[in-house]
Parts: structure tokens; C-alpha cells; sequence
């Protein structure tokens, strides 16, 4: 009964050193929890982290800075000037000035001043015409030679015919000048944009509403090579926590969890957001057996509908699986 009894310790005893050592080499994992499943993990908000860099051709020393971190910005905000823009703001006003000229020059000479006098040589043609037609009646009850009627007749002629192409040359006139006119108020309003986007390089504006987490450039500086400022869309944070793999199978998109903070004793509602993609393996020291190999997943969760995380970034949380 002795010898049966020390045998049996010495199996079970070898049974729980192999199945140790298994465990350590990560090549069984522990049994998956029936219960809720409880996890650490931290907010980020990944998806709506933007770092700002400035345009080169803005020019690389920071003029002005106009946020600080902390800051709530909204989309298209200027969060910085850079040293070209005062060059570029000038450019912007001379291009402006020029197409201001042209319009002027087409709205109060081209369509003012010529229209006037296009209308009044229209007018004088008419009473030529009429003048005419008075000095054929007379010409007929006066008692002229016929060859002195026929040189009255072909000198009033003339005279209409030269009008008439007189008149005609200038509304041709008017019509290439306002031709050329539009030309060139569509080239001005070109080199407009243009100037505008040149000195839309030299500002660096926010293409998010979000708030200002690090600010890596300060005024008088050369612009970072780490950007000039991190913005965050407090919209997208989200929480990450991590669990052990073996739980992969119960952590579906949608699944109910329950999320407290570090100092926050409100709970908050969310669900699974989307399903773990990769699996991280981790050293642990144990003292019994060594150095063991963890497995772990990183679970994104997000808020509830209606549901708001309180915004900080790094936020220790305390993550439920239901």
C-alpha cells in the first residue's frame, strides 16, 4: 500500500510538472471564464489623431502660433503662421487690386462711357439720315444745274456711307475690347487663386474639430520635424483593453461591456467595437517556473449611443465583458 501510494504521488506529482511546463511554453491556455470577464485598459483615440505638419513652400520658421494644448480648434482654424505668409498676403493684395482695375475699366468706361458714345453716334447717324432725306426735297424744288444736284447727292452719300462705317468700327471696337476684357479679368481672377493659394501654404489650419494634445513647434522656431501640433477628435476615443487569447471566442462585435475609470465611480455603457486582429505575445516573469509566454488581444470598445467617455487621453479604465 506504501510503495501503491508513493507511486501514485509521483505520477500526479510528474503530471503537474509537465502540465506546468506546457503552460509556461504557451502551448495549452488556461480554461475560458463562464462568468463576466473583467480587463484593464487605457483610452486612445487613433482613428482621429492628426499631426499637423506645415507646407514647405509656406516656409519652415514658425511666425505665430495661435493655439495652445488644451485647446478646442475647430475645422479649418488656423493653428499657425508661417514666414512667408506676409510676402504672400501682399501678392494676394495686388492680384486683387489688378482685377479690381479691369472690372472697374469694364462695368464704367466699356460698358459706361463707350455705350454713351456708341448711342450718340447711332443718334447722329439718324438725323444725318433725316438731314438727307430734307435736303432731297429741297434739292428737287430748287432750281439747280443736274450736275450740280448729282455732286450734292453723291456728297450727302458719302458723307452717310462714312458714318455708317464709322459707326460700325466702333461697335466693332467695343466688342473686341470688351472680349479682350473678359481675357483678361479671367487671367487676373487665375493669378487671384493663385496668389490666395500661395498664401494658403503658409497657414497651417486644422482639418478636424478636435482639441490641441501636444504642441511640438513654438513661435520664432524652425517648424518640427515631428509636426507642428497633434490634434485628437474627441468623438473617436475610444477604450483598449487587453485580454488573454483564450477569450477570443466571447469577444464578438456588438457584445455589451461596462467601463469605469480611475477616480470616476460612474459606469459606463458601451460595446464591442470591432474584433481583435492580432494577438501580442508577451514575456511574464514567474517565480515558480521561470519565464512564462503570454498571449494577449487588445479588445477596442466604444461608447453606447448617448454615452460619452470622459475626455482624456491614456484614461486608466476597468473594462466588464458581459
Amino acid at each position: 500500500m506504501m510503495v501503491g501510494t508513493v507511486v501514485a504521488a509521483a505520477v500526479g506529482a510528474a503530471a503537474w510538472i509537465a502540465n506546468s511546463q506546457q503552460t509556461a511554453n504557451g502551448t495549452t491556455a488556461p480554461p475560458a471564464q463562464s462568468g463576466p470577464l473583467i480587463a484593464r485598459g487605457y483610452t486612445d483615440a487613433p482613428a482621429g489623431t492628426v499631426m499637423l505638419a506645415n507646407d514647405p513652400n509656406g516656409g519652415s520658421l514658425l511666425m505665430e502660433m495661435r493655439v495652445r494644448e488644451g485647446q478646442t480648434v475647430k475645422r479649418d482654424d488656423i493653428i499657425a503662421v508661417m514666414a512667408n505668409y506676409p510676402a504672400a498676403d501682399v501678392g494676394v493684395q495686388m492680384a486683387e487690386n489688378n482685377l479690381r482695375k479691369s472690372e472697374w475699366a469694364r462695368e464704367k468706361i466699356l460698358k459706361g462711357t463707350r455705350v454713351i458714345d456708341l448711342k450718340l453716334e447711332e443718334d447722329a447717324l439718324k438725323s444725318a439720315i433725316e438731314q438727307d432725306k430734307l435736303n432731297t426735297m429741297l434739292r428737287n424744288r430748287a432750281g439747280l444745274p443736274p450736275e450740280e444736284k448729282e455732286l450734292q447727292v453723291s456728297l450727302a452719300a458719302q458723307g452717310l456711307k462714312n458714318q455708317r462705317a464709322s459707326l460700325e468700327i466702333s461697335k466693332r471696337r467695343l466688342a473686341s475690347d470688351l472680349e479682350a476684357n473678359a481675357i483678361e479679368i479671367t487671367r487676373l481672377k487665375a493669378a487671384l487663386d493663385q496668389a490666395i493659394a500661395i498664401r494658403e501654404q503658409a497657414l497651417v489650419r486644422s482639418p478636424i474639430d478636435g482639441v490641441v494634445t501636444q504642441v511640438n513647434s513654438r513661435q520664432g522656431e524652425m517648424a518640427s520635424n515631428l509636426g507642428i501640433a497633434k490634434l485628437v477628435d474627441m468623438k473617436q476615443l475610444r477604450v483598449f483593453a487587453t485580454v488573454d487569447e483564450v477569450h477570443l471566442p466571447r469577444l464578438k462585435p456588438g457584445a455589451p461591456v461596462e467601463v469605469t475609470f480611475r477616480g470616476n465611480p460612474v459606469v459606463f455603457r458601451g460595446k464591442i467595437a470591432l474584433a481583435p486582429m492580432m494577438v501580442k505575445r508577451e514575456k511574464r516573469s514567474e517565480a515558480d517556473l521561470g519565464v512564462a509566454s503570454v498571449r494577449q488581444i487588445e479588445v477596442e470598445i466604444e461608447a453606447d449611443e448617448g454615452v460619452t467617455f470622459p475626455q482624456l487621453l491614456g484614461h486608466e479604465a476597468r473594462v466588464t465583458f458581459l
